[in-house]
């Protein structure tokens, strides 16, 4: 689907008095090298031309110009040029300085041909003899051999069908096979009886074209001269001959007596297809192949006697005429870049024209919602249109086929109006012609055909229905085709900008664009003709469109598929893009569709360009395609792109950056049936809908109702409405489109969900449009809404009159709920026929649900049957308060509202619905003995006293929940029918419970307040350490004896326990303070490598949240307990068992884990000298008291030794922690604090305990 258009045409001329004889050219430096002669003298010279294609120097040659030169090449590494003549002679110029000329040899027999390989290693020679020579670039002789001689080595392949003479044809054909006679082949009446020789691209075959015995014939060989094959014989066969680079076909031509065909050939010899050249076409003289093997060059002879160059291209098996270059001389040849496939040199007497081509699209541009995106394609003088916008044609086929008349050279499609108009430009480079679309569906006329008389076009543009514009070689011509006659005034352009190679006229803007090789951008005046810069780009572009608003910004692509907005690189990957007028769309090479916002932003350097790269984007920004697809043309105001494959073939695709463009664009525009319909078909949630502007949707719900007006739709978008706003989630867009979330905020006041808010305010607009026909929408808003209102829809179900569309709305209703779920809520709604309804439209057996029904409808009391309703349907709270209403009408349901309430713990709700009936203090009663069974004693007391007939209870309940004072306060009342000693057990028992909670001071309290057991509450002060209580309660009872007999035996045990915890704990820690000295001391690498070695499966498991590769020691180098688990073995281990496991596993000597055990029970250590603290200065105050002076001295000495110690190494204990890390691989390491413990995931270090103080508990005068 694209065209040939010709970007660029330098012409050179040669001196005065010369003409051109031959030429080759130098890649690497873009020279040209030109023999010429003298049409004075004979005197023959090699013109040097450089890259601009001036004259750059010259060199005499020792030949005259009656010389027949067979071949010209420039060897680049050698930098020779080397020449081959008729006569044998074979020259070579060294350029440079010195431009010596040397004859490096001569075949004696002459020089048919010859041909250098395309890696400018070997020179294919044939000799006038007919003989074939091979040389190297040092001219040594490979191989020789006779052309005509030689075995194939491609022998012909038996595949099993017999031989011909075995195969029967049928009786008439038996007949006359005697009186066949064999096939002659002639030679063509234009072959010109010369050897032609043609190299495949990878150099490793040639194939050969020769005259022999008045029959032409082509023989392929391999590069060491060995005869590889030899082509079929066909009638009537050329001599041209040319090899596709790619490898796969030789081309040759074959003149058949109504037409000229170019047949292929393939390596083994046989026939590959044939396409036939224009009707026009009287002679072909040779044909010749790009580098890309994408297009055939053909220089015919037409029927009017002139030369010209067809430039052919295949595409899905057809062969389309791009362009037919004339005015080619008498005598043309042609010769392709080796490197650059679309620069070509037209060569002729007078000199020669550089010719720059490129592939682009002739599509329609314009923003119309008239367009019907035409396309439009060159063959020949047909041009092949087809508007996408109705019928999808596959080429090699279109829609419509227009006959121009004569070959076409280019199209353009109209900047203005619909865009569907367009216009030719003929082969002649003057002839306009124009055809009209006056519908997207009727064929194209052409309206009107013009000459241009002062410019020779290679290019047109149509940006106004009064004016086109023409580019030439040195300027513009801006045509005024208003009047008859039309007027063309020619706008010269400045020499440092030339050449020219694009002109556009885009829809998107309002000036005509020229673009200069240089980079450099032009404006065209339509009124005045003059060109005005515009925009320098980094290189010269071959496609070219712009954008308007407040800066115009370039969009241009390079042929090395830079994509650039004025300066600014949008992308290096860009094979081919298309620019709308809200979109800029292009593909890369990495086969990704990429969208870009079309704004004069675009070109910022600030401006975020959305690649698409990363995986979580929401695929508005790119979009797979297949690889080498290329963009053929985008629906300006639709949401299709056709893509054309490689292989020719069209696919349209609707990319979700358009679609979603399409709906933002109709919901802007309250087009809203329209968005619903589209993202209907392309399958975009419909929570666009309300998501991309909450507060006018919601304004705008009547409107959308009465657009819509279709209750299957309505239901599509009600049912999919959830609580997720899609323009931040799944439709971010390709620039993050910020939404005012005041306006959501407001929508969603005081409802929260935004499913239930649109639901409500929809419901409205529905019922006021036709509540009957949109039945249906009315009932999908309640059941979408959160939770769903089926009790609602149930309720207007039974509002409708109709029996017919009752059940159609019940039907419906069923279809979007669970028939139990309706049925239940048709029960909660106390309506019997209705249940009755829904259970009859269910699957459920009326054996069932009959009996079940008229049980309840048996039940003359109201609220035990909606009690019973209610329990049936587990709404437990709800039954109790119909249970409750039918006991205050009825007390004989006073045993059902118990066995109700206790079965279902109602209590609370009980005694509010009671709280005026006198049974209320039962139910208080049955709650506290709840509350007791279940331990809460605090809750059971109060439930007790509020019954009001529980005071024993309650003194239980006080007494277990340890309030003794509220116990012993109830027992103590007057008319709390407590006796004297019903009180003295009660503080006993009080005593107790809080002795068995440690404590033993309340205990205490309450023995001495309210008994006479001073001796037991004087025991329990000694086993609270309480001391000094202890002796001020005996002797303030006159108990001195106490003293002797309790208080002091009590201080002498708790010394010696004392004395022997501080003795423990000053040697234990002393013991892992010297461990973790040791530990602390194993270098780390140590502890890394061991931790690494290979373990064995034969042994115990550990916990399975600890590390397989950590139970190795660290000084034995042994293994330990570790092993693999499978999960299911971890899971199957409990809770408490792992956690065992991991104590010892931590606590193991040589264990990696060891330190941080040591760490920890240090830190358990110090905890217990900081609590001791206080106690050793309590007893040392006794023993003092008791002139015990000497051991409240030695226990001060001793637990002041623990202290120093402490306090000696409790800083460096707990700042020198090394962590124990495990790493991302699942390995564990070792790391030193303060280290860097990236990609680890570390334990926590132990935090550092407060330390005791030094003297804070000190007696100074012990």
């Amino acid at each position: 689907m694209r065209n040939l258009s010709i970007l660029e045409e330098t012409i050179a001329t040669l001196p005065d008095g010369h003409y051109l004889l031959d030429l080759c050219i130098d890649v690497a430096e873009q020279r040209t090298f030109v023999v010429v002669g003298n049409q004075t003298t004979a005197a023959t010279k090699l013109l040097e031309f450089d890259s601009t294609n001036e004259l750059a120097g010259e060199t005499l040659l020792p030949f005259s110009a009656s010389e027949h030169i067979v071949s010209i090449y420039y060897l680049m590494e050698q930098e020779h040029v080397v020449i081959a003549l008729e006569s044998g002679d074979i020259c070579t110029i060294r350029l440079g300085s010195s431009g010596l000329v040397e004859t490096v040899g001569t075949v004696d027999a002459g020089i048919a041909t010859c041909h250098w390989s395309p890696d400018d290693e070997i020179l294919a020679l044939v000799t006038q003899e007919s003989r074939l020579l091979l040389m190297t670039a040092d001219f040594d002789v490979l191989s020789e051999s006779a052309l005509r001689e030689g075995q194939c080595q491609v022998a012909p392949v038996a595949v099993g069908w017999g031989t011909e003479e075995t195969q029967y044809k049928g009786r008439q054909q038996q007949n006359s096979t005697a009186d066949q006679q064999p096939q002659q082949y002639t030679l063509s009446a234009d072959d010109d009886m010369c050897v032609r020789i043609s190299w495949r691209g990878d150099a490793q075959y040639f194939g050969v074209s020769f005259v022999h015995e008045k029959k032409r014939e082509i023989r392929v060989f391999t590069r060491d001269g060995q005869l590889h094959s030899v082509c079929e014989q066909i009638e009537a066969l050329e001599h041209t001959l040319a090899w596709k680079p790619s490898g796969r076909l030789l081309a040759s031509t074959e003149k058949r007596a109504h037409r000229h065909d170019v047949v292929f050939f393939e390596r083994n010899g046989l026939r590959h297809g044939d396409f036939t050249l224009s009707n026009n076409v009287k002679r072909v003289q040779e044909l010749s192949w790009n580098t890309a093997s994408s297009i055939l060059a053909a220089i015919v002879e037409l029927e009017d006697g002139s030369m010209c160059v067809q430039l052919w291209a295949d595409k899905n098996y057809h062969w389309y005429l791009k362009q037919e270059l004339r005015d080619c001389g008498s005598a043309p040849r042609v010769l392709w870049d080796p490197e650059d496939p679309m620069r070509l040199l037209i060569a002729n007497a007078d000199g020669f024209t550089c010719l720059q081509l490129h592939s682009t699209p002739a599509v329609a541009h314009v923003a119309s919602p008239l367009s019907n995106s035409g396309a439009c394609v060159i063959d020949g003088r047909s041009l092949l249109y087809t508007p996408f916008a109705y019928a999808n044609v596959p080429p090699p086929m279109a829609l419509h086929t227009l006959d121009a008349g004569d070959a076409i050279r280019y199209v353009t499609f109209a900047a203005f109006g619909t865009g569907n108009d367009f216009a030719l430009l003929l082969a002649d480079c003057r002839t306009v012609v124009l055809y009209i679309c006056d519908s997207g569906k009727s064929i194209p006329y052409e309206t009107r055909r013009f000459v241009l008389q002062e410019i020779s076009a290679r290019q047109i543009a149509w940006p106004a229905p009064d004016t086109l514009v023409a580019l030439g070689t040195r300027g513009v011509a801006v045509v005024d085709c208003s009047s008859e006659s039309p007027i063309s005034r020619i706008c010269r352009c400045d020499p440092q900008l030339l050449p020219l190679r694009l002109l556009t006229a885009s829809s998107h803007i309002k000036h005509v664009l020229v673009h200069s090789s240089h980079g450099d951008v032009l404006t065209v005046s339509l009124e005045t003709a003059e060109m005005t810069p515009l925009v320098k780009l980094p290189a010269a572009c071959v496609e070219m469109d712009a954008i308007d608003g407040e800066t115009l910004v370039v969009i241009g692509r390079t042929v090395r598929n830079q994509l650039y907005a004025n300066n600014r690189l949008l992308s290096s990957e860009c094979s081919s893009f298309y620019l709308r007028h809200d979109m800029l769309l292009f593909t890369t090479t990495t086969h990704t569709l990429r969208f870009a916002i079309a704004s004069a932003e675009l070109a910022a350097a600030d401006m975020p360009i959305p690649t698409g790269d990363d995986e979580t984007d929401s695929g508005e920004a790119r979009r797979r395609i297949e690889r080498g697809a290329t963009i053929v043309l985008t629906d300006p105001v639709g949401d299709n792109v056709v893509f054309q494959m490689p292989r020719g073939n069209l696919e349209t695709v609707r990319p979700r950056a358009l679609v979603l463009a399409a709906v933002r664009r109709h919901l802007n525009a309250r087009e809203y049936r329209q968005a619903l319909l589209t993202c209907r078909t392309n399958r975009i949630d419909m929570n666009i809908l309300y998501d991309h502007a909450p507060a006018t949707f919601m304004t705008d719900l009547d409107e959308f109702v009465k657009q819509v007006n279709d209750p299957d739709l309505l239901n599509l978008f009600v049912s999919g409405l959830r609580d997720e706003d899609v323009t931040q989630t799944m439709y971010t867009g390709i620039v993050s489109q910020q939404h005012a979330q005041p306006s959501r905020e407001a929508a969603l006041a005081g409802i929260g969900s935004k499913t239930t808010a649109v639901c409500r305010a929809l419901r409205p607009a529905l019922q006021a449009a036709d509540a009957t026909r949109l039945m249906p929408t009315v009932l999908t808003t309640l059941m979408c809404e959160q939770p769903p209102a089926i009790s609602a829809a149930l309720q207007i179900i039974a509002a409708l009159d109709n029996t017919e569309e009752r059940d159609a709305a019940l039907t419906y209703l069923l279809f979007l709920s669970d028939v139990d779920t309706v049925y239940n809520a048709a029960l909660a709604l106390y309506d019997l026929p209705l249940a009755l309804l829904v259970a009859q439209k269910s699957q459920h057996d009326p054996r069932e649900y009959l009996p079940a029904l008229g049980a309840l409808h048996a039940l003359e009391n109201e609220e035990y049957r909606r009690f019973k309703i209610d329990e049936q349907l587990e709404n437990y709270k709800r039954a109790l308060s119909h249970l409750c209403a039918a006991f205050l009408d009825n007390e004989q349901y006073w045993s059902e509202l118990v066995q109700f309430t206790q079965t279902h713990a109602l209590y609370c709700e009980c005694t509010q619905l009671l709280s005026s009936h006198k049974r209320v203090l039962d139910i208080y009663k049955m709650y506290g003995d709840h509350l007791a069974q279940n331990k809460q004693w605090g809750q059971a007391a109060a439930a007790y006293l509020m019954s009001q007939q529980a005071v024993s209870q309650a003194v239980d309940a006080f007494v277990q929940n340890k309030e003794w004072q509220s116990a012993m306060a109830l027992a103590s009342m007057p008319d709390s029918g407590f006796s004297a000693q019903m009180v003295y057990d009660t503080a006993v028992k009080a005593s107790a419970v809080l002795a068995d909670s440690h404590m033993f001071s309340s205990a205490a309290s309450v023995l001495f307040e309210y008994t006479e057991e001073t001796e037991d509450a004087v025991m329990l002060l000694v086993r609270g350490s309480c001391w000094a209580e202890a002796v001020r309660s005996s002797l303030a009872r006159n108990r001195a004896d106490l003293i002797e007999t309790t208080i002091l035996p009590g201080i002498d045990s708790a010394c010696e326990s004392l004395e022997e915890d501080i003795c423990e704990i000053r040697d234990a820690f002393a013991a892992k303070v010297d461990r973790l000295r040791v530990v602390r001391a194993t270098p780390l690498n140590l502890m890394s490598e061991l931790q690494n070695l290979p373990v064995d499966d034969n042994v115990d498991v550990m916990s399975d949240t600890a590390s397989m590769a950590s139970q190795f020691s660290t000084f034995t180098g042994t293994v330990t307990n570790a092993s693999q688990m499978t999960g299911s073995t971890a899971r199957r281990i409990s809770k408490n068992k792992r956690k065992a496991e991991r104590r010892r596993v931590r606590g193991k000597k040589g264990s990696i884990y060891e330190e941080s055990y040591l760490v920890d029970s240090l830190s358990k250590l110090i905890d217990r000298v900081r609590v001791h603290q206080t106690a050793v200065r309590q007893i040392n105050l006794m023993l003092m008291q008791f002139g015990k002076s000497q051991a409240a001295s030695k226990l001060q000495v001793l637990f002041g030794e623990l202290v120093s110690m402490v306090l000696k190494d409790g800083d460096w204990v707990f700042d020198e922690q090394r962590i124990l890390a495990h790493t991302n691989k699942g390995q564990i390491d070792l790391v030193a604090s303060g280290a860097n413990v990236d990609g680890m995931s570390a334990l926590p270090k132990h935090s550092k305990p407060a330390l005791p103080s030094a003297d804070s508990w000190k007696i100074n005068v012990l």
